[in-house]
């Protein structure tokens, strides 16, 4: 089992924390908001009062009372007229201290809540910068997993490049090499599909019985195997300059009786896949090949590639041209991403791939 990063733990522990207290924060801000916009309400009144209060001290600061209430003489009136003014002035006092107080408290508030929108800001910031983080990582995890998949199927693919050239090893020293009496339908070809390999241009028509060759001329055990290498300097191959592993797996078993026609070629899906030569692709499919396209080249031979994951170009192309992209349709869905491709001399069956795509790549 592979384990998770501690920091993806972490994340996963830490964001529903982050974001409960960016939440809470949110609630402190709308209530702050309200206390702040209430203390506002009343300092406004407050401060209506406290400027007509001073406005009536300043006028009347040259007097020795208020006009109003002076000019008794008489020693009681003027003990009464004083009492009445103590009174305005604790008033007017009074007015002036809770302006000055509901002031104060309304910065107190002002202050608070910058301060709980700055905490917010720095909580978001800290949670975006920990995603960012997770998704760095797990874009790294994807890389470094498609190159453990992409070893993985080098070492399969040179294991059993190794236990066929066991095989073929001891069949040889046997001298039991088995022979194919009837063509065998190709590898990745569904034949119930009516899928046949196309005529390259101003190649003969293939014939209805291809007789097998009387001896030798097979690798792998089983069909057209040959040996020769197909294609001159101007012969692309088919992954171009991509990392690609593929070992000589001519003839060896399939499901259904078959044999294998063709060389397997494993890779990272989406891998470019090229016209080897100039001439014309067609896009086919079927079932155990999946997304495939038969190509007429224009040296004469045609040319099958299968399991693709999507077209590029088709129709008349020119080599090197983007045909196809590496994938697992077909029945490579049992195996891995890889590319199925055949070689077809002047149209007819097909023949060992190995050799020319070792040839060429």
């Amino acid at each position: 089992m592979r384990r998770i990063p501690l920091f993806l733990l972490a994340l996963a522990t830490v964001a529903p924390f982050a974001e409960s207290r960016i939440d809470q924060l949110a609630v402190d801000e709308q209530a702050l908001q309200g206390e702040i916009a209430s203390l506002q309400g009343e300092v406004d009144t407050l401060q209506a009062q406290v400027i007509n209060v001073a406005i009536n001290r300043y006028t009347r600061s040259g007097t020795t009372g208020i006009p109003v209430l002076t000019g008794f003489k008489a020693p009681e009136q003027q003990v009464q007229i004083d009492a009445l003014i103590d009174v305005i002035n604790d008033t007017s006092a009074d007015d002036f201290d809770r302006f000055d107080s509901l002031s104060r408290d309304l910065d107190a508030k002002k202050l608070e809540l910058a301060d709980t929108q700055q905490r917010a800001q720095t909580e978001k910031a800290n949670l975006a910068g920990l995603r960012d983080q997770a998704n760095a990582e797990v874009e790294r995890l994807k890389q470094v997993e498609a190159q453990r998949l992409q070893d993985e199927a080098v070492r399969k693919a040179l294991q059993a490049e190794e236990a066929e050239r066991a095989r073929r090893a001891a069949a040889l020293a046997k001298q039991t090499l088995p022979v194919s009496t009837t063509p065998v339908a190709s590898d990745d070809i569904d034949s119930s599909a009516g899928s046949t390999s196309p005529t390259a241009p101003g190649a003969a028509a293939p014939s209805s019985q291809v007789k097998p060759p009387s001896s030798g001329g097979l690798t792998g055990g089983g069909g057209n195997g040959g040996s020769s290498v197909y294609g001159g300097v101007d012969f692309v191959c088919p992954t171009g300059g991509f990392a690609v592993a593929f070992g000589d797996t001519w003839g060896a078993p399939r499901s259904g009786g078959r044999r294998h026609e063709g060389v397997d070629m494993i890779g990272i899906r989406g891998t470019p896949i090229l016209a080897v030569v100039d001439g014309f692709a067609k896009p086919k499919s079927n079932t155990l090949g999946g997304t495939t396209i038969w190509f007429a080249g224009a040296d004469g031979n045609a040319y099958y590639y299968a399991h693709l994951d999507s077209y590029g170009a088709t129709g008349t192309v020119s080599k090197g041209e983007v045909i196809g992209y590496m994938g697992d349709t077909g029945n490579a869905k049992q195996s891995v991403v890889h590319l199925h491709f055949e070689v077809h001399p002047g149209g007819g069956p097909a023949v060992n791939p190995y050799p020319t795509v070792r040839a060429h790549c």
